[in-house]
């Protein structure tokens, strides 16, 4: 066959050449590709307000194929309220030649009343010789489980703000050890300054003035089980002390590590501020000291009764925490009716009685040792510890006659109910952050939206979608990496931090469309939805969703 009877040889260089598609396949090729993106056409006839629809867009708001018209005022009458307000202005700023095209997410009223989020991109395609616009073409796509699973990952946020508020002893943290020894704190929560005496921005590059304040009799301990922490990868935790302007604290640190591509390791935890429970204890263990002393040195609430008929002898101080006279003992009826059915706390009735027997069944091998309440006369609760011996036994073994003491131990129970307090808020603050974390560990990892966690210029966190977007094989390869790899040069990062400079807000997201470059040198566009973590306010730490 001769090369001239070949279409498909290139004559002048014997080379093979390529087939050019008609104008009618490059459209229905593109038709096929938008589909597959869950994209769908929409063409406008400005100067008519006539509308192709697709039909997809119908069926996806409820519709039958075919039942909407053709006006514009079917697209723009089912725009939710509170979006109309900067969509339908940025569509006309298009059509005016203020801007050179529009994409605008925005809500539309399904036939049923619910509402899905739709994002519409166009551009005008005609203008007249004037100027106006003539027709505009642009795609739409269904975009509810993207909104859906950025709103998530706000409000993931929102839970981590509110947790640091309802703790304000309590700050979260990101602390990052180098081969070198060198430590910083890429990220603290505003508590800081308050549990550990420094501020986020001074520890932000160098961790040593946090270092500076641990107490010196700590300090080696503390550096001892990061080294070992860090090497095994174990979660870290201590209780050490600051030596502050205000005095000396007690803090409490958990943290679970992370080794790095560059060998350094990253702890992600929380230090607690326990100087009260601290104060707590101490005050507990100095009462206990008073309470030995005083059963061993003073007759404080010495007792010496008859088991069997309940006379007996008791301490003056007795009868006045009980707010008796001291002749009451004398009735004895009366008194042991006023102890058993109007003094003794109910729920402690049978924990007395059980102390009682089995000091008596085992004939003094077990102690006699009880904590309970007892009501006054003038109907304040106290708490007692009641202990003794029997000293007589008849000879079937009977109890006769028993000596001890009763001590007033309600300041003591104070102390321990005010630590079990705030030992329960510690365990619940503790067990709701290690929730959270895991949550949000599982939101980062497995959300199909490009995300990464950026602190000054520099990433810190990235998923495997970000990697697939960028062009790598695996997220780890982007820690650490400049996003000024992200952009063509410097210069095109400037443009980025002009577009989005003014927009900085920790309560609103902000969305652009930025000309990003992959691995291979390649360049897309891109949408990037970022925002400032809840806990920064110098702006240097963001989360942002990329989109290609």
């Amino acid at each position: 066959m001769s090369a001239t009877s070949t279409p498909f040889l290139n004559t002048d260089s014997g080379k093979l050449g390529r087939i050019v598609p008609s104008a009618a396949d490059q459209a229905a090729e593109t038709s096929r590709l938008l589909k597959l993106l869950g994209e769908f056409i929409w063409d406008w006839q400005v100067p008519d307000n006539e509308v192709q629809f697709p039909e997809q867009l119908q069926e996806l708001l409820g519709y039958p194929a075919g039942e909407w018209g053709h006006h514009i005022d079917e697209w723009f009458s089912r725009i939710h309220p509170d979006d109309a307000k900067s969509t339908i202005p940025a569509i006309r700023a298009c059509i005016e030649g203020r801007s050179v095209q529009f994409s605008e997410d925005h809500r539309l009223q399904c036939r049923d009343g619910r509402w899905k989020w739709v994002r519409a991109r166009g551009v005008v395609v005609s203008r007249s010789p004037v100027g106006k616009a003539v027709r505009i073409q642009g795609v739409i796509a269904d975009i509810t489980a993207q909104r859906e699973r950025k709103e998530q990952l706000l409000r993931s946020h929102t839970v981590l703000a509110n947790l640091s508020r309802e703790l304000p002893r309590v700050f979260f943290y990101q602390f990052q050890r180098f081969p070198g020894g060198h430590c910083a704190v890429p990220y603290a929560s505003d508590a800081i300054d308050i549990v550990h005496g420094v501020s986020a921005t001074q520890v932000r590059e160098n961790a040593a003035p946090m270092f500076s304040l641990v107490h010196p009799d700590d300090i080696e301990n503390l550096r001892d089980t990061m080294k070992e922490s860090a090497m095994r990868l174990h979660v870290w935790h201590l209780d050490y002390r600051l030596r502050l302007s205000q005095g000396e604290r007690h803090l409490f640190g958990e943290a679970y590590p992370t080794r790095q591509e560059d060998g350094s390791v990253i702890w992600h935890g929380f230090l607690v501020d326990v100087t009260d429970r601290k104060i707590r204890e101490q005050q507990m263990r100095s009462t206990e000291r008073q309470l030995h002393a005083a059963m061993r040195f003073t007759s404080l609430g010495m007792f010496d009764m008859n088991v069997q008929t309940g006379h007996g002898q008791f301490a003056p101080d007795y009868a006045e925490i009980l707010g008796l006279s001291q002749d009451y003992f004398n009735h004895t009826e009366k008194f042991w009716d006023f102890f058993w059915n109007e003094s003794l706390h109910p729920d402690d009735v049978a924990g007395l009685k059980q102390a009682y027997q089995n000091h008596f069944k085992s004939h003094g091998e077990i102690a006699f040792r009880a904590e309970f309440r007892l009501r006054s006369k003038t109907g304040d609760w106290r708490w007692m510890l009641s202990v003794g011996s029997v000293v007589e036994w008849d000879e079937n073994g009977r109890a006769l006659r028993m000596v001890g003491t009763h001590l007033d131990i309600t300041e003591r129970k104070k102390h321990e109910l005010e630590v079990k307090h705030y030992e329960d808020l510690l365990r619940s603050g503790r067990d709701r952050y290690k929730k959270l974390a895991s949550e949000l560990e599982i939101l980062f990892s497995h959300t199909p939206i490009g995300l990464m966690l950026v602190h000054n210029k520099q990433i810190m966190r990235a998923n495997p979608k970000l990697a697939q977007v960028l062009g790598y094989k695996d997220p780890k390869e982007l820690i650490g990496m400049s996003v000024l790899n992200m952009h063509a040069n410097e210069a095109a990062y400037q443009d980025f931090r002009t577009l989005i400079g003014e927009r900085l807000d920790p309560d609103t997201a902000i969305e652009v469309i930025h000309r990003l470059k992959r691995k291979d040198g390649s360049f897309f566009e891109a949408r990037l939805v970022g925002r400032i973590l809840p806990f920064d306010q110098t702006a240097d730490t963001m989360v942002w969703m990329v989109e290609a």
